[in-house]
């Protein structure tokens, strides 16, 4: 991964400074079909920032099972600032494919600084209700689209009981919770490792049941949870000394 990964970044004049899994391989719950979500953080040479034009600050490259796209350093310090609940993630995830030490630490240092758990509450709440929305009632219920709600519901549930920067995957969460509905959970993530994407799966009247408690508890413990009141000058710091000390400021 990490070769092709720098064949991308040779190719469109950049460098990687992370690279990792997000997804269902990352969060713990892949299927056999499971696509490869890689998710990576680079930058341009110094002088690509100087423009006042709107400059494109993706890249995406799609191949057979691998989903990469990559986001600009300026980007993400942007989104870093609102508590963008992706971006945080990232540097949760188990599975790194890429990583500049020094980078990494200081990032994670700013994730310290900026993290908002009432932001990253409320996109895990969103995401919860859109995918209860979509499953209840039905008897048969798409098993991926069960799990992005169990894991934004789980996501939630530490966000109320913990101030920390919550876990990504599963297991993590679920130390939150009860340990039959651990296990109960782990048998469905076995089940899921051996079946498509695209499998339904009874209703569970057991989960169904924590689930509608889930949301009762959520909505009594919502607010107040807690926001960063940082400016933007630790952003602005790291932003300058990065492109100091890795980009490449040639002159034409």
């Amino acid at each position: 991964m990490e070769k092709i990964l720098n064949e991308l970044a040779n190719k469109k004049n950049v460098k990687l400074l992370f690279a990792c899994e997000t997804g269902s391989r990352a969060w713990g719950f892949p299927s056999p079909d499971s696509d490869y979500d890689v998710r990576f953080i680079y930058m341009h040479e110094r002088d690509w920032y100087l423009s006042l034009a709107q400059r494109k600050d993706t890249l995406e490259q799609m191949d057979g099972d691998l989903d990469i796209t990559g986001w600009d350093l300026k980007k993400c310090l942007q989104l870093l600032k609102k508590s963008n609940a992706p971006l945080i993630e990232r540097f949760q995830s188990p599975i790194v494919y890429y990583a500049d030490e020094s980078f990494k630490t200081a990032f994670q240092d700013l994730i310290k600084l900026y993290y908002s758990p009432t932001a990253v509450f409320f996109h895990h709440y969103s995401l919860a209700q859109k995918f209860w929305n979509e499953l209840e009632g039905k008897r048969e219920k798409k098993l991926k689209s069960y799990f992005y709600l169990i894991r934004s519901l789980l996501s939630c549930n530490w966000i109320i009981q913990d101030k920390t920067v919550l876990p990504m995957d599963i297991e993590g969460l679920m130390v939150k919770i009860d340990s039959h509905r651990r296990d109960e959970l782990r048998e469905l993530i076995k089940l899921k490792s051996t079946v498509g994407e695209k499998y339904f799966h009874p209703a569970n009247d057991s989960l169904n049941e924590w689930i509608a408690k889930m949301f009762i508890l959520l909505e009594q413990s919502k607010n107040h949870r807690g926001v960063s009141d940082q400016n933007m000058q630790a952003l602005d710091d790291f932003f300058i000394k990065t492109l100091n000390s890795y980009a490449d400021n040639r002159t034409s």
